[in-house]
């Protein structure tokens, strides 16, 4: 599992030895975010949504919830050993024969793809040698589900290379809804699992070429023609295949590909997901999208993303703005007052309780305070 722990460290996954000391006021957050996790802790080990039903399995909360807690430095953050090893089993015993975590209720998908990589993740940091086959179990099982030509899709597919939530329900062809934020996921989780098809990433680099509209990539040249260079600006948008999936402007569209503006969180799960691929920091693409990072640095607000929305994503997605805005600043080894920035935003936010809550975020989960909480506690730690 060392190898697996340093493949985490290089593409930003981060582990909680490798952390700095945080400042008195950091650790205060973390320290209360932790206690408030820990203690919302079921007696079966895992963490369950009182706030979404389609969540109450805990199949996907858990395994967020413990990579959240495992992020945190253990200076500050409690998490004691018999809670991380109830965690563990919860998972460990909610995977599929497949390989999937979040299908143990046939009727009802708890985000099967996103609770298997975030699980992957989790095993992966515990380094229990007894997870080895587990572990790659499931990462065959998210790099079966990548869209390619052997469920249906060619290069020139807007879905292509990526990942989606994981229904089981399509024929071949039909892929339903994928898009950046899982096929970042589950790119990190399977690098972090060992896999070394170097054709799995490959693909997966496909699809972000396209998600970063990059001028060198045919398909944006058929959808933008000559306004394809203009267009480039190293930002990323969420999804090519289902439009109501983005929060900006849209481009142009052609076929089924669809192109839009790029906004700050897709860019920063593009950031991650390039990383994953294989890309290096140095690389023109990451050092393109950290660029558009660093030229809309409003923390507050995750610019890209029209602020008369009517679906107000900008509110609706505030933690996750600020989650993977910090986990793309940690693996870029942003030095700076970026954490401040964070700080300032969350600090008065803080509950009597230690949680996090959005009252506006119910459209991404932020409304659930688990969920607001670990999203905190990663892009602080």
């Amino acid at each position: 599992m060392k190898t697996v722990l340093s493949l985490m460290l290089m593409f930003g996954l981060g582990a909680c030895t490798q952390l700095s000391e945080p400042s008195s006021v950091t650790g205060r957050l973390i320290s209360r975010s932790c206690d408030y996790l820990v203690g919302a802790q079921a007696e079966d080990g895992g963490w369950h949504s009182g706030t979404h039903g389609l969540m109450s399995s805990g199949q996907a909360t858990t395994p967020f919830v413990l990579h959240a807690l495992l992020s945190a430095p253990d200076s500050v953050c409690v998490f004691p050993q018999e809670a991380r090893d109830a965690a563990a089993r919860f998972i460990r015993s909610r995977v599929a024969d497949n390989g999937a975590l979040g299908v143990f209720d046939p009727d009802i998908l708890d985000f099967p793809n996103y609770a298997t990589a975030y699980a992957v993740l989790s095993l992966a940091r515990i380094e229990d040698q007894n997870d080895q086959v587990l572990i790659h179990r499931m990462a065959d099982y998210l790099v079966a589900q990548q869209i390619d030509e052997n469920r249906g899709a060619d290069y020139w597919h807007a879905a292509y290379g990526g990942w989606g939530f994981g229904e089981t329900v399509f024929p071949q062809g039909s892929f339903g809804h994928v898009d950046l934020s899982h096929t970042r996921r589950v790119v990190q989780a399977i690098r972090a699992s060992g896999h070394s098809n170097e054709e799995t990433y490959r693909q997966a680099a496909a699809y972000l070429r396209l998600h970063q509209r990059h001028p060198s990539d045919p398909r944006v040249q058929r959808v933008l023609g000559d306004s394809a260079g203009a267009s480039f600006d190293g930002g990323f948008f969420a999804s090519a295949s289902v439009s109501i999936v983005n929060k900006s402007t849209l481009l142009a569209v052609d076929g089924e590909i669809a192109l839009f503006t790029s906004y700050a969180s897709a860019t920063a799960d593009g950031l991650l997901a390039l990383l994953a691929t294989g890309h290096d920091r140095s690389d023109p693409s990451v050092v393109a999208a950290y660029r558009w990072l660093e030229e809309h640095a409003d923390f507050s607000y995750p610019q890209g993303i029209p602020t008369d929305h009517p679906a107000r994503w900008g509110e609706v997605m505030f933690f996750y703005h600020l989650m993977v805005r910090g986990e793309a600043y940690r693996a870029m080894e942003t030095e700076g007052p970026w954490r401040d920035a964070i700080i300032s935003l969350i600090a008065e936010k803080q509950r009597a309780d230690g949680s996090f809550s959005n009252p506006h975020g119910a459209p991404n989960k932020e409304d659930d305070p688990q969920l607001a909480t670990a999203m905190v506690l990663i892009a602080l730690s």
